[in-house]
This record gives structure tokens, C-alpha cells and sequence, in this order.
């Protein structure tokens, strides 16, 4: 294509909005001497508008919406895989007794020693009461509280009832 004021070679493909050479505009009514070669020119401006348009996403074209469903779709999907990593991390921070306090193992049975140095371990302070108790051996641990499996903040007191010797 060549421009209608200087004669200038365009090139083929897209046209640009001003001739490189003269400088003037090419638009529509750019040659008004020569109608038919601005509705040629014009028609091919159209042309290469249109094709330019699908490129940036701008003009006059609206964007599909199957365009907008799908990406709203990804961030729902994005949401979605966020919350579930978040609930992931929440869950095996509670198992492994990061979060949410501490279990409360079961020490009924043993020793008041060893249940004193097992309780300690897992990190509760202990309180022993001595009771009569003919069911146990003397020095075994009765009941303790808070009951085993309970969760409780780390560093609480778990008080445990120690078997006395009966006289």
C-alpha cells in the first residue's frame, strides 16, 4: 500500500496511523482527491484494526465470557487449594501438639515416680495427693486430673492421686 499523499511504500500487513515519510495522517478522509484509494485505504485500516484487536485484548471487542468463567474459575480453584493447604497445616500442627495445648497421657497404674517423671516429660508440672486406697499397691497412682486424652495448655498442673500405705 502506498500512502495517497507522498506516494510512499506502506508496506502489507498492519498500517500505521501517520506516514513514516510526510508525516501526515492516514485515516479515512486522508485523500480527499482520490476517493476511492481513501475507501481502499480505510477498509484495510479496518482490517488491520480488527486483527490487532483479538492481540491486546482492547477495542471494541468485548471479551468473551467463557474468557471470564474461566478465570474466575482459577481463583476459586486458587482459593479453594489455599484453604485446604491452610486446614492441612492446621491439622498436623495439631496432631503433632504444636497448637491447641497438650494431651494428657494416661498414667494410672504406674509408679508415682515414673508417672511424675512421664507427666514432666510432656512438658506439666504435677501435683501428687496421697489417699487411701485398698484397691492398689502402695506408691501406684489411684486417678490423675485432668482424665488421660484430655487436651491442656503445656505447662499446666496435673494432679495425680498416689496410693498410701495403709498403717
Amino acid at each position: 500500500m502506498k500512502c495517497p499523499h507522498c506516494g510512499a511504500d506502506l508496506g502489507e500487513g498492519l498500517l500505521p496511523a501517520r506516514c513514516p515519510a510526510c508525516g501526515r495522517g492516514l485515516g479515512a478522509g486522508a485523500s480527499r482527491s482520490n476517493p476511492l484509494a481513501a475507501r481502499e485505504f480505510a477498509e484495510r485500516a479496518a482490517a488491520s484494526r480488527r486483527s490487532v484487536e483479538g492481540l491486546s485484548g482492547r477495542g471494541r471487542g468485548r471479551r468473551d465470557r467463557s474468557q471470564t468463567t474461566k478465570r474466575v474459575a482459577r481463583i476459586l480453584l486458587a482459593f479453594v487449594l489455599v484453604a485446604v493447604f491452610c486446614a492441612a497445616v492446621a491439622f498436623v500442627a495439631y496432631r503433632a501438639e504444636i497448637i491447641g495445648g497438650r494431651t494428657v497421657p494416661d498414667v494410672v497404674g504406674w509408679s508415682a515416680q515414673s508417672a511424675q517423671t512421664r507427666l514432666e516429660e510432656c512438658g506439666f508440672s504435677v501435683g501428687v495427693n496421697e489417699v487411701t486406697s485398698t484397691e492398689q499397691d502402695p506408691g501406684k497412682v489411684v486417678s490423675e486430673a485432668p482424665s488421660a486424652g484430655a487436651r491442656v495448655a503445656s505447662g499446666s498442673t496435673v494432679t495425680i492421686d498416689v496410693a498410701a500405705s495403709q498403717q
